[in-house]
């Protein structure tokens, strides 16, 4: 037992070798990571996604309402504009830094418990692991994170480097020995894995609540002008309120797909609950379809023949 434990010793001490030369994709994948696993990327994300939202909603509800025709469709194409732009910046940053490394040709590292040295045609450098305290997975990559709160300094370790797949496995045992990992929520069986789940899992089920909520308001929404033997006469157009709600009730059912796409069993529960659920928004969007053509008009009345006649007062 004690050659054994020597000889699983030496094979933990021995250093893995790497040899690579960073792509766009290496470095904006890095940089995604980064931002996933710093208060300040999360931050950014979260007002993307907040502003985002915002936008959709009051572009929406704009379009339904009584001024729709003076909607500032300006203000709401910057919006987009931006959204696009700060979802690009990852990769607009990759290729800024994509342009120095390829200045330095092929990247040659050695890592083993002593710390990382990189050495390039240009220039080398020695890391010790105390600049980098905790890093992040990602399916090709290792990202080693400096200490600061904000992370600047980036060491991309790209998977593919190592000439052996068993090395990978080592070189992750080399980082889980001397660094923390930033990603522990991901890591599955963690506690924190575990409570992310379940919150991700309630979250899906209260959007897909919510999206039946809206649905039904989408059907109640044109009760009236469905049923002109209860309500007879010219009624207020209410196709557009009630259209709006059945967008946001499919956003609200994409958003709960969204949170549980990568947890097997809840997809599978979300896709069967989803399913039914747009069942009630299709039924709602039989009854407010034909009513669309008079998505202008104040008042709408439905004939005989149960085609829709638009009204302006």
């Amino acid at each position: 037992m004690a050659e054994s434990r020597e000889m699983t010793d030496a094979v933990a001490g021995r250093s893995v070798e790497l040899v690579y030369r960073p792509t766009v994709g290496d470095l904006a994948s890095a940089l995604r990571a980064r931002a996933r696993n710093t208060g300040a990327g999360r931050f950014q994300r979260r007002v993307l996604v907040f502003t985002v939202a915002a936008a959709a909603v009051g572009a929406l509800l704009s379009a339904a309402g009584s001024g729709r025709h003076d909607t500032p469709w300006q203000l709401y194409a910057g919006v987009v504009v931006f959204a696009a732009f700060m979802t690009a910046v990852p990769w607009l940053q990759a290729r800024q830094l994509h342009r120095l490394a390829e200045r330095q040709g092929d990247i040659r590292g050695t890592v083993d418990d002593t710390g990382i040295r990189l050495t390039t045609a240009h220039s080398s450098a020695t890391l010790d692991w105390h600049l980098y305290p905790r890093y992040a997975e990602t399916p090709e990559l290792f990202v080693l994170l400096s200490a600061d709160k904000s992370a600047v300094g980036v060491v991309v370790l790209p998977k593919r480097a190592v000439a052996d797949p068993k090395d990978v496995d080592r070189l992750r045992a080399v980082l889980d020995r001397r660094l923390v990992r930033a990603d522990a929520a991901e890591v599955p069986g963690s506690p924190r894995s575990r409570g992310r789940a379940v919150g991700r899992g309630a979250g899906s089920v209260g959007l897909l609540l919510l999206g039946l909520l809206l649905f039904f308001f989408a059907f109640a929404a044109v009760q009236t002008a469905a049923h002109p033997d209860r309500f007879p006469g010219i009624q207020n157009n209410t196709a557009s309120i009630s259209a709006v709600m059945l967008v946001l009730g499919a956003l609200a059912v994409a958003g709960a797909w969204w949170l549980v796409r990568r947890m097997t069993v809840m997809r599978i529960v979300t896709a069967v609950l989803a399913v039914l659920v747009l069942l009630a928004g299709g039924a709602a969007l039989y009854r407010v379809g034909p009513m669309l053509h008079c998505w202008g008009s104040d008042r709408i009345a439905r004939a005989p023949d149960g085609a829709y006649a638009c009204y302006d007062f």
